[in-house]
């Protein structure tokens, strides 16, 4: 993972664990029981458990918590930050549950794209989606997008974060404190992230239209997803982690 704080956390990251051999069908799945579950529940114990249960898989992918930590130190800072005005208002416990809530919605969103291949994530989603054609809504263009952004949102900050290096080498941003300064810095900046993006764009489409490319059209896939044993458990598990919840509750 480079380098791009909680975005990098977004990136996949190549490993031989179950979690990168399950199916991504059955990862989606397992990710909306497990939110679902989360949004349904107001306990705190269930919300700590939860938790554990990603740290759990985090550490059953093999992906490194340290980097994990330095990649969403940014995160937790507004988190805390957000749970002392919701203590302030609500009180501890409320705070406590939020903090819980969104970290561990936001642990288990980072694993599953961590462990899953872009083009496997566009796949598997649109092999979900497939039944929603049938009412004449548009599927492709949507996991279109999803797995653009997904793809392109790291390489976008990354090329900013080049540009802004290759900027202060030259001395453009130093002892700029009004705003006029700054409003010229943002426009320094946007000028040649925006022709980055501009190129960008024109390569996707260049590669889209050499391979004949049209969203809604029938088309076999690169990959062909296959459900294994332990991708049925973990479908199992995704129907019975919000019953237990409930039969608990």
């Amino acid at each position: 993972m480079s380098n791009l704080g909680a975005l990098s956390s977004l990136q996949y990251a190549a490993g031989d664990s179950l979690l990168h051999r399950l199916d991504p069908r059955s990862k989606y799945s397992f990710a909306f029981s497990y939110s679902v579950t989360l949004i349904i529940s107001n306990s705190l114990i269930m919300s700590l458990v939860c938790m554990v249960i990603a740290i759990f898989l985090y550490l059953l992918s093999g992906v490194r918590l340290l980097m994990l930590w330095k990649n969403s130190l940014g995160i937790i800072v507004f988190l805390l930050i957000l749970a002392g005005f919701q203590a302030s208002l609500n009180g501890i416990e409320a705070a406590a549950l939020m903090t819980l809530k969104v970290l561990s919605f936001f642990l288990m969103i980072t694993l599953m794209l961590s462990t899953t291949p872009p083009e496997k994530q566009m796949e598997g989603l649109r092999k979900l989606l497939t039944p929603l054609r049938r009412l004449g809504i548009n599927t492709e263009t949507f996991v279109f997008m999803f797995t653009v952004a997904v793809i392109y949102m790291p390489l976008l900050l990354e090329d900013t974060m080049r540009i802004l290096q290759a900027q202060r080498v030259r001395g453009l941003h130093d002892g700029r404190w009004n705003i006029a300064g700054r409003g010229k810095d943002v426009f320094l900046l946007l000028t040649p992230l925006l022709l980055v993006i501009i190129r960008r764009a024109e390569r996707l489409s260049e590669a889209m239209e050499s391979r004949c490319y049209q969203p809604g059209c029938e088309r076999t896939g690169y990959y062909q997803l296959k459900i294994a044993k332990h991708d049925i458990i973990v479908l199992v598990l995704a129907l019975l982690f919000p019953l237990i919840f409930l039969y608990l509750k």
